[in-house]
């Protein structure tokens, strides 16, 4: 009988150990996801890896870090949200060019309100302690 109980026990302990690491696994990538999404070795807009050559100036506060390309694309964008004309240099900055910048910036700006939200800001603190143990 000492040993059913036992088993039991073991296979629970499994069972408790597979749960620990499933639960480590998912709150560890979604920590990733949302923290990488701040990171500033690379361009917010386009992933690319950003160096000290990245380093142009821009009309503009520039909200994110951005590669030298996209920073010359917001500044395109918000001279155009400003009433400015649409460049002939680059043809394809076009009215869908525009509404993809525009719902890029709303996209992050959501993100950044997400991630002050009580409830996100928990949810870490529970993965920090959590992973701390």
């Amino acid at each position: 009988m000492a040993e059913i109980i036992e088993f039991g026990k073991k296979a629970q302990d499994f069972k408790s150990e597979q749960d620990n690491a499933e639960r480590r696994r998912k709150i560890e990538s979604l920590r990733k996801i949302f923290q990488c999404t701040r990171c500033m070795l690379k361009c917010a807009k386009c992933g690319m890896q950003l160096n000290t050559q990245d380093s142009t100036q821009s009309r503009y506060a520039v909200p994110y870090p951005f590669c030298n390309s996209c920073k010359e694309e917001y500044d395109e964008y918000r001279a155009r949200v400003e009433g400015g004309k649409r460049s002939a240099k680059y043809y394809w900055h076009n009215d869908t060019w525009m509404q993809v910048w525009e719902s890029w910036l709303k996209h992050r700006q959501c993100l950044d309100t997400y991630r002050q939200s009580k409830e996100f800001l928990q949810l870490l603190h529970e993965v920090e302690d959590f992973l701390g143990k």
